[in-house]
């Protein structure tokens, strides 16, 4: 979007990226020692790890306004993966009062394009019923059939 001033983030940014996050996440139960986590490892790998890619927009010198964040993935080599990369985005995320500015879209376009010039050759990403607009009209199309498998605290859920 015209004007709007999307940069990389930097570790710099740790502290508002969980905060953006947090936001996103919409009520799920976060313990301390998982935002600490979250902040620390931004704080270690922006700026340094090629894999992690951020892209925010500020709201002024201390606050950001929305950011995108997505890892590059090492998988195998096939016809359709000749890199055997493939990149996610994990979080897009706006502030609430700076939302319906187009910067959501600046931010997730600025990462896609990260993503392509690293080398990914498929691009993934989940999406809640109000962000699915947006990736339709990035070029974003479902994809059923994934299911995950994660760990809880007696184990690996079902």
């Amino acid at each position: 979007m015209p004007g709007l001033s999307v940069r990389p983030a930097g570790p710099q940014d740790a502290d508002e990226l969980l905060r953006l996050r947090v936001a996103a996440l919409d009520g799920a139960q976060l313990t301390d020692d998982w935002h600490s986590t979250f902040r620390d490892d931004m704080r270690a790998r922006l700026g340094t790890d090629p894999n992690l890619l951020a892209f925010v927009v500020p709201a002024n010198e201390h606050a950001l306004a929305s950011c995108a964040i997505g890892i590059v993935y090492r998988g195998y080599l096939g016809p359709t993966h000749p890199t055997g990369l493939w990149g996610r985005v994990h979080t897009v995320a706006t502030d609430p009062a700076h939302r319906r500015r187009g910067h959501a879209r600046a931010v997730t376009a600025a990462l896609v394009e990260a993503l392509k010039a690293a080398g990914c050759g498929s691009i993934e990403l989940r999406a809640t019923e109000a962000g699915a607009p947006l990736y339709q009209s990035l070029g974003f199309g479902p994809l059923d059939g994934y299911m995950a498998l994660r760990p809880v605290p007696k184990g690996w859920r079902r």
